[in-house]
């Protein structure tokens, strides 16, 4: 295989670590993949065929490049699914990753250059698909998993600045590569600029994935500390709710101790007296009394409590609750759920000018928990990636513990809203919290 081959077998390669964060973690709308690849390749085609056809040289030959990294990303803007950030992350990740692969490959394929009966381009051929192939699976393990959750839990602030590192450091490589680390430059330099701009490259790699690493790191933390504060809130109204049942036990006892002394007095009355009395005793009876949501007592004390927090806003609470005591689902779970759901419909009544309710209708099924939610809507909705997240400050956790939690097989979870009314669906599968051993 002689040099001019050679070079075509790298730039495919090149072009392949360039498709690949985009094909393996996004899906196509329409077309396959395989039709998209296809235009991709035959876009590269043509302006490899211009460059040999008019011996166009390397230094204007950069114009071209920029033309196709322009044409190619159009083709991902128009046939891949995805939010603009998410695409825009992935391609300069991409581009990032060719540029340091090829970098790297050939300096691998200098320090092995005659070692080997092979020539320098048949080396940069074998090394550099060597590294696509780790490329794919680091991709396909780690990338693809890693940056769906960043740029969907992430805020469009906090994403177009993780944009900011691979566009710096394609910047430094552009500038680099044709400055002080130009194949001139480091043959000049010797082993020591060599070693210098290895080293550079590998940095530059290493911090991409330690930065990734630590953002969700921090989010994994971020979430651990929020399901905590709904843990506390459900021992703190299990807690509230126990005394209240020792109230409700007290109150019993002192009416069962003054039911006596109710009939001697009602003995002695005459019948518009003993309507007047009941009619009092009623009273104080029914002031005495709370509302009973369901049967489920860790759900009841969560509704109980969101409905003082809706009188004190003036919203109407319309609850239609169809729940045994025990079901197959922890309460850590139930309460996580239908929590942050009413917490965010109270939320978007407070913002609302109107009419302000929130209905919740609820049902076991035996196999499945079936969750209703609806609010006034002001029309105003917020996505990252094509995920409806939060109006909240900090960036609709509650929404995204949502998700995090109906994770399991059979769980689903859903959201539409129309000009006036915003609806959460949820279906919860069977499950239970993992035993710790002492």
């Amino acid at each position: 295989m002689n040099d001019e081959a050679c070079r075509i077998f790298l730039n495919l390669i090149t072009l392949s670590v360039r498709m690949m964060p985009v094909f393996v973690c996004l899906e196509p709308k329409v077309k396959s993949r395989e039709n998209i690849a296809s235009i991709s390749v035959y876009l590269w085609v043509i302006m490899t065929f211009l460059q040999i056809l008019f011996h166009i040289p390397d230094s204007v030959f950069v114009g071209f490049q920029g033309l196709f990294s322009f044409l190619y990303f159009l083709i991902l803007l128009l046939f891949f699914q995805g939010g603009l950030l998410e695409k825009a992350f992935l391609y300069l990740s991409a581009w990032l990753f060719a540029v340091l692969s090829a970098s790297l490959n050939e300096l691998i394929a200098w320090a092995l250059l005659g070692r080997t009966e092979l020539t320098y381009s048949q080396i940069c051929v074998i090394v550099s698909a060597l590294s696509a192939f780790g490329f794919y699976l680091g991709v396909r393990l780690w990338m693809k998993a890693a940056v769906k959750r960043l740029l969907t839990e992430l805020s469009v602030r906090a994403s177009t600045l993780l944009l900011a590192y691979p566009t710096i450091s394609l910047l430094l490589l552009f500038v680099g590569t044709n400055t002080i680390f130009s194949s001139r430059a480091l043959a000049v330099g010797g082993f020591g600029a060599v070693a210098f701009f290895f080293i550079l490259c590998s940095m530059i790699v290493g911090l991409y994935v330690l930065i990734l690493n630590s953002i969700l790191e921090l989010m994994e933390r971020r979430k651990m500390t929020g399901e905590l504060e709904v843990a506390k809130r459900l021992l703190y109204q299990q807690r509230e709710h126990y005394h209240q049942i020792l109230d409700y036990i007290e109150q019993v006892r002192i009416i069962r101790h003054d039911f006596r002394h109710h009939i001697h007095a009602l003995q002695s009355m005459d019948r518009d007296a003993q309507a007047r009395y009941l009619h009092d005793l009623q009273r104080e009876l029914d002031s005495a009394a709370t509302q009973t949501f369901c049967q489920n007592q860790a759900v009841n004390g969560l509704l109980q409590e969101f409905s003082g927090r809706c009188r004190e806003n003036q919203v109407n609470l319309e609850a239609h609750l169809d729940l045994p005591e025990t079901i197959s689902i922890d309460d850590l779970t139930l309460c996580i759920v239908i929590g942050n759901l009413l917490e965010n419909a109270l939320d978007a009544c407070r913002r609302f000018t109107g009419s302000r309710f929130v209905r919740i209708r609820c049902r076991w099924d035996g196999n499945h928990l079936k969750l209703l939610v609806e609010n006034p809507f002001d029309g105003q909705v917020r996505k990252i990636g094509g995920e409806l997240l939060s109006r909240k400050q900090e960036g609709g956790l509650g929404l995204l513990s949502i998700r995090r939690t109906l994770s399991c097989p059979g769980d689903d979870f859903e959201v539409s809203y129309s000009n006036s009314v915003f609806t959460a669906m949820a279906t919860i599968a069977p499950r239970s919290l993992p035993a710790f051993s002492p």
